[in-house]
């Protein structure tokens, strides 16, 4: 267990410090951009799914980046903890940080006198999270390649703007700003698998 605590501080210090920073500035600097107050729920909702849910793509498909450079990937690969529990590790490590950032912006949306139900939303918006990171996670271990792993869950966010909803169906990442609140069940656990085979694939590459 110590062992696993170990790899976690380190991946923290090395790998996930700057993506975290860049989704907290990002979430800082909303107000500029949208409005954050007196916000009824389907207003909230598309604040949630239009702009915050774009940190996920930033987050976790960054668990992968340090085996960029073949000499370290050669390195974890000897090591005794198995590269599968490796990146288990970072993927709970950056699901937590989007719990936490997702937590606390919603908070303060609270705070400016938004109406919507927490939990509904907080849950509804984390199935399209791990969705969207899953996507970016899943493409980057299965091409190798940092740039696809973060344009294609990107590529799908704009076709969901442009393509109708019903090419789209329970997969349309908006669907909480149009009532379809129960679609999220697909995007959650369609997330969860493209998670696991990213790790699985991502695992077995030398």
């Amino acid at each position: 267990m110590e062992r696993y605590f170990v790899v976690a501080k380190e991946n923290q210090k090395h790998n996930l410090r700057i993506p975290f920073l860049l989704c907290s500035l990002l979430l800082i600097v909303s107000p500029l951009f949208l409005g954050m107050e007196n916000l009824t729920e389907p207003e909230t909702a598309k604040v949630l799914e239009y702009y915050v849910a774009l940190i996920s793509v930033i987050l976790l498909p960054a668990v992968f980046l340090p085996e960029q450079d073949k000499d370290i990937r050669d390195l974890l690969s000897s090591k005794y903890t198995p590269m599968a529990k490796l990146y288990g590790i970072r993927i709970i490590q950056a699901m937590l940080y989007l719990m936490l950032l997702l937590g606390v912006y919603m908070c303060i949306l609270k705070a400016g006198n938004c109406e919507f139900a927490f939990g509904k939303l907080y849950m509804g918006e984390l199935a399209t999270m791990v969705f969207l990171g899953g996507m970016g996670v899943f493409f980057y271990a299965l091409t190798d390649q940092v740039v696809v792993g973060y344009m294609i869950p990107l590529l799908y966010y704009m076709l969901n703007i442009t393509i109708p909803i019903n090419r789209i169906g329970t997969f349309y990442l908006f669907s909480m700003s149009i009532g379809k609140y129960e679609w999220k069940w697909t995007l959650g656990m369609a997330g969860v698998v493209l998670l696991a085979a990213g790790i699985a694939i991502r695992s077995k590459r030398k």
